[in-house]
Order: structure tokens, then C-alpha cells, then sequence
């Protein structure tokens, strides 16, 4: 979920950015420092231009550049990103945009195999997510199944109820909402052609229709976000697994929850690994 409720865009973030981003970087080395299973940070850069403009959708170039995190330790993982949001044109939206994702796996707590066919695991799952342009701000609990799907190396079913903690419009937000559920397949399937390395990755969500304080019903949402990745660093024999390039294809249905308010954008896409 990218984007918020926004007026004339250029080359500016949230004075907030330069406080919250900091301190991301600095939790990713702390993290990193801890004991754990594994760890993965990435800086990514995405562009590009929505194929229809409309009030809730961006016009002109959009850029944005993320930083994303995610590892896993003895009982569970932990996922966030950060978006910082920019583009050209007015009526447009700039903004920073940040979700976390910690679970926890109940085979690690209860030292049981749960796996059932193609479940390999399960467990509670918390989310926040938090805007800076909308006041946007929503406290997720739920559950995650984690599939055991051939040549994927990950791939989970979330739900999540999403209760909303928004300031409103009397604070010059996005509007307070009722609760609502969320349904998040997310996933990596990496393959090769020719020698070269490939990653189909992403994920696709599907939010509840939920009222609002306006007295109105937003209608449901779908967000997919599928990135085709190519392992630069490995064409170029030059650190495999740390350069990527390839393209992002982003299209919200409803985005915001605004009937007929449909948006695709192809974007370039850019990862640096580390």
C-alpha cells in the first residue's frame, strides 16, 4: 500500500523523513548485530508513469525509493518497509509511507512440527501501518500461513484485521474509517534462463469494504505489486545477489477505497542489496 492523500508534489518529504529513516537504519544495525537466522536489507528505486490519471492517482513521473528489511530469528521474522515518495505534476501526492510485520512461528515457540500438506507453518502475525501525509495510521493483528510451495523460497497467506487509529479530517488527514479485514499473498519464486537469475516476487491484497466519517462506504481494494528482478551482479560476474534491476507492474483497484478509482503504473525498478 503506497501513496496517500496529497496536493502539489516536488522534491520535498515530510520534515519527519529525516528523523524515522535514521532511526530505521539504525535498527537494521542493531538487528543485524543480534543473533539471527538470517537477515536481508534492501534499498530500492522505482519510476514511472500511471497509465490514466484521475484525483487519487499521481500525475506526472512518481519516484520512489524504499527501504526494506526483513529477518528471521529463533521464534519468528520480522519485515518492514519504508517508502519516501516523490513525484512531478500537480495534484499529485508526495509522502512517507511505513509498514511493519513482526510473526511468530508456533512450531519454534512450541518446539512441535505443525506442517500440514502444503502448510509449513503458522502464526500470529502484527501490523502497523503509518502515512505521514494522511495521518495515516492502522493497527493490524491477525495470522500468517506459511505455504511450502515448489521452487519458491517463501510464501505466506496473511490476514490481518485493520483497525484504524487515523486522526481524521478535523486534523487535516485521511478520514477516520471503520475497521476492516485484509487478505495479503506475498511470495518469491526464483528461476534461471540461460544462465542468468531471475526473481518473480511481490505481493497481492485485498482489503474489506468499511465505512467512513463522512457517512459514506469505501468500497474493497486490491493492490498487486509483482516485481520481475534480474541478478545483475551475476551477468556481470561481479557480487552475485547484490545489484538487480528489472520492473515493478503496480495496480491498485479502488485505490484508497474510491470506486472506479483504478491505477497502473509500470515502473523501472532498481535494487541494491546489503
Amino acid at each position: 500500500m503506497r501513496g496517500s492523500y496529497g496536493e502539489d508534489c516536488g522534491i520535498r518529504f515530510p520534515r519527519t523523513a529525516w528523523l524515522v529513516l535514521p532511526a530505521l537504519l539504525l535498527l537494521v544495525a542493531i538487528r543485524t548485530g543480534l543473533a539471527q537466522d538470517w537477515s536481508v536489507t534492501e534499498l530500492h528505486y522505482q519510476g514511472g508513469n500511471a497509465l490514466r490519471d484521475h484525483e487519487v492517482s499521481p500525475s506526472g513521473f512518481q519516484q520512489i525509493l524504499t527501504l526494506q528489511h526483513a529477518s528471521g530469528w529463533k521464534y519468528g521474522e520480522n519485515f518492514f518497509f519504508v517508502d519516501m515518495i516523490c513525484c512531478a505534476g500537480s495534484a499529485a501526492n508526495r509522502d512517507m509511507y511505513l509498514e511493519w510485520y513482526p510473526y511468530m512461528s508456533l512450531s519454534s515457540v512450541t518446539g512441535k512440527d505443525i506442517s500440514w500438506r502444503r502448510i509449513k507453518d503458522i502464526g500470529p502475525l502484527g501490523g502497523l501501518n503509518w502515512g505521514a501525509q494522511a495521518k495515516f495510521v492502522k493497527i493490524a493483528p491477525g495470522f500468517r500461513i506459511q505455504l511450502d510451495l515448489p521452487g519458491f523460497s517463501f510464501a505466506n497467506l496473511d490476514y490481518l484485521y485493520m483497525v484504524d487509529k487515523n486522526q481524521g479530517l478535523a486534523a487535516g488527514g485521511a478520514p477516520r474509517e471503520g475497521n476492516s479485514h485484509l487478505i495479503d499473498f506475498n511470495w518469491a519464486l526464483p528461476f534461471e534462463i540461460g544462465g542468468a537469475s531471475f526473481s518473480l516476487e511481490g505481493h497481492g491484497e485485498w482489503r474489506g469494504p468499511r465505512s467512513t466519517e463522512l457517512g459514506t462506504r469505501s468500497p474493497y481494494w486490491v493492490l498487486l505489486q509483482p516485481q520481475l528482478r534480474l541478478d545483475i551482479g551475476r551477468v556481470l560476474a561481479w557480487q552475485p545477489g547484490r545489484f538487480f534491476a528489472g520492473i515493478e507492474f503496480h495496480a491498485w483497484i479502488n485505490k484508497f477505497g474510491f470506486e472506479d478509482a483504478d491505477e497502473v503504473i509500470p515502473q523501472l525498478l532498481v535494487v541494491f542489496r546489503f
